[in-house]
């Protein structure tokens, strides 16, 4: 709005000439393209027992997934999401991001990939 560009908390500004090139995602073959791509936005709440839970943000297309410079960055934020989500079966998962950046089906390729 005032020309400050803004940042969400857990996503850090990419510099120029930087390629980004893998997200972090879970299989979901209900959603449009057959997957789930974290945003880098994430809900904690603290449970009754005081364990606290991490709730990442999704998004339903992979152009709006938060990249990762390399597979390690990408591994190390879904084991991240992994440790502290509801989910017990480790959804989310690294992905090459040119997996998804083609016109070809984004499910069958990726699937391919699993």
């Amino acid at each position: 709005m005032f020309g400050f560009p803004f940042h969400s908390r857990r996503s850090a500004p990419q510099a120029r000439g930087f390629a980004p090139s893998h997200v972090v995602a879970r299989l979901v073959p209900a959603a449009p393209c057959g997957w789930i791509f974290f945003d880098g936005s994430e809900t904690r709440m603290t449970t009754d027992d005081g364990a606290t839970l991490v709730i990442p943000g999704g998004a339903f297309f992979p152009r709006e997934a938060r990249r990762y410079a390399n597979e390690g960055e990408a591994r190390a934020e879904a084991a991240r999401l992994n440790d502290a989500g509801l989910c017990l079966d480790r959804p989310w998962r690294a992905r090459p991001a040119s997996a998804f950046d083609d016109g070809r089906s984004s499910l069958a390729r990726a699937v391919a990939q699993f």
